[in-house]
């Protein structure tokens, strides 16, 4: 069954006069937070195939920090997913193949919509109350679904869990 990881950077720096957006690096509370979610993927047995990462330095960092406890992921750099919208995050998803578990590292206001459109049938009540607000910075949502990858669409997954590396000093 495949399923999509949907996965907000985790906590950067302020923005500044004079440093890009695009350039924004992860403060020290977001780097333990981005390495505790990637082993509390990996205790939930979530093992992805394939990461499609935002080209944004904090979405590289979580990305980075996240997958050393993760072995053997593809890693690609999606210059789409950085300021876009549900369409185009699913647009990416949409053009996987033979790919059992995906994550994906993006922002906000886009990962938690795109994972509530999906969230259908099925779906784990807490979990969509946990992203109702939004998709906390280093927290993830997972998403199943039947089918093909290309069959990814409004209410076609179910939301089944919510999960934070945020728990960290």
């Amino acid at each position: 069954m495949p399923t999509l990881i949907i996965a907000r950077h985790a906590k950067a720096e302020a923005p500044a006069p004079g440093l890009q957006d695009m350039e924004r690096t992860l403060a020290l509370i977001g780097r333990k937070a981005s390495t505790k979610l990637g082993q509390e993927l990996a205790a939930a047995s979530l093992a992805p195939q394939v990461a499609l990462v935002s080209p944004a330095t904090r979405t590289q960092q979580t990305w980075k920090l996240m997958s050393a406890a993760l072995e053997g992921v593809d890693t690609r750099t999606v210059d789409g997913l950085y300021e876009t919208d549900v369409e185009g995050l699913l647009s990416v998803a949409r053009e996987l193949e033979d790919v059992e578990v995906a994550v994906m590292v993006g922002h906000e206001p886009t990962s938690s919509a795109a994972a509530a459109y999906v969230a259908g049938p099925g779906s784990s009540t807490d979990a969509l109350k946990s992203i109702a607000q939004g998709l906390s910075t280093g927290t993830a949502a997972v998403l199943e679904f039947d089918g093909p990858w290309d069959s990814l669409g409004s209410r076609t997954a179910r939301l089944t869990a919510v999960i934070s590396g945020r728990d960290v000093e």
